[in-house]
C-alpha cells in the first residue's frame, strides 16, 4: 500500500511539473505570438537558397493569411564555393538569371512583401531579376532580408530597384537556424504588428 501511495504521490508530482513549467511557456509563446494588424491582401515573396528566407517567408504567411510566391531561377545554383563567384558576375544586370515563372499578378494586394538572402551584401541577384521585372504600381512593398553577418546596403538597394513602389525598410534575420523558435516567432510578429503602414 505505501509503495503504491509513493508511485502515485511521484506521479502526480511529475505531471504537476510539467505543466507548471509547459503552461506558461506556452501562455507567453501564444500571448506574444499573434499577429494584431490586419494588413487586408497580402502576398509573401520570397527567394531562398539554403532555406533561411524560405523559414520566415512561411512564418509571414502565417502570420498574415497571406499568399506566396517563390522566385525560382531557370538553372539551379551550385552548393559548393563556386555560388559566391556565380552570385557576384549576376549583380551585373546584363548577368540576372532568367526566372522560371511569370510574375504574380500585383493589382490584387494590398501588400506585399518581399524577402531576399544577402549576397554580397546586397539583393540576391535572383530577386534583382525580380525586381528588374516587376511594376508595383503604387502598391505599399516591405523588403526583408536573412543573413549570416552584415546586410550591407540591401534596403537603400531594394528601394532604387522596385519600381513604383511604397517601399518600407524592413527587418533582417541574422543567423535564423541558430534561433529559438519562440524567440524567432515572437520576433516576427513583433516586427509585423509594429509596421508603419
Amino acid at each position: 500500500m505505501f509503495k503504491y501511495l509513493l508511485s502515485t504521490t511521484f506521479l502526480v508530482l511529475g505531471i504537476s511539473m510539467i505543466f507548471i513549467t509547459y503552461y506558461p511557456l506556452k501562455t507567453y509563446a501564444e500571448e506574444n505570438n499573434v499577429t494584431k494588424k490586419d494588413f487586408g491582401k497580402v502576398l509573401v515573396v520570397y527567394y531562398s537558397l539554403s532555406g533561411n528566407t524560405r523559414n520566415i517567408a512561411m512564418r509571414i504567411k502565417e502570420k498574415t493569411n497571406a499568399d506566396i510566391y517563390e522566385i525560382k531561377t531557370v538553372r539551379k545554383y551550385s552548393s559548393s564555393p563556386m555560388i559566391y563567384i556565380t552570385a557576384k558576375k549576376e549583380m551585373n544586370p546584363k548577368n540576372y538569371p532568367d526566372l522560371k515563372e511569370k510574375l504574380p499578378d500585383f493589382s490584387q494586394y494590398d501588400l506585399i512583401f518581399v524577402g531576399s538572402p544577402v549576397w554580397w551584401y546586397t539583393v540576391a541577384s535572383p530577386v534583382l531579376s525580380f525586381l528588374s521585372q516587376a511594376d508595383f504600381k503604387e502598391k505599399t512593398v516591405v523588403s526583408f532580408a536573412t543573413h549570416g553577418g552584415n546586410y550591407g546596403s540591401f534596403f537603400e538597394d531594394f528601394e532604387k530597384k522596385a519600381k513604383n513602389a511604397n517601399v518600407i525598410k524592413g527587418k533582417d534575420f541574422k543567423k535564423v537556424l541558430k534561433e529559438n523558435e519562440i524567440t524567432l516567432n515572437n520576433k516576427i510578429s513583433n516586427w509585423l504588428n509594429n509596421l508603419n503602414i
